[in-house]
């Protein structure tokens, strides 16, 4: 998908998701994660987003479920709220994954320019 930057310029953007059975991890979990190392909450990590913390949970859920391991380490609330954390295995994969983000949109800006530049000139 092509569209319109700031400047006017048209430029590519992708969607970067990783599926298993289903599309378990892109952008949205990448910033529930990224809020959950921030704020130290599933639930105002969501909150932070505008997020439910049902349907936070539920990504979270599936992720793991996906991946067979845990990307978030949680301790449970009670009277004085409950904490999280995103594991060593989640910090390594949200670090792969913002890198692989990176490059593909690179590898896009690049084939973008190939293809359709020339014929725009």
């Amino acid at each position: 998908m092509a569209e319109k930057s700031r400047s006017g310029e048209i430029r590519p953007r992708i969607k970067v998701q990783l599926a298993g059975t289903e599309p378990f991890f892109g952008p949205g979990v990448r910033m529930l994660l990224e809020c959950i190392r921030e704020e130290g909450s599933v639930r105002e990590a969501c909150e932070k987003m505008g997020l439910s913390y049902s349907k936070g949970r539920k990504m979270l859920e599936r992720a793991e479920r996906e991946l067979g391991y845990t990307i978030v380490e949680r301790s449970p609330g009670g009277k004085n709220g409950g904490s999280a954390r995103v594991s060593e295995e989640g910090m390594r994969l949200l670090s792969r994954y913002e890198r692989f983000e990176k490059e593909l949109t690179e590898l896009a800006e690049q084939k973008y320019r190939e293809i359709f530049r020339r014929n725009f000139q």
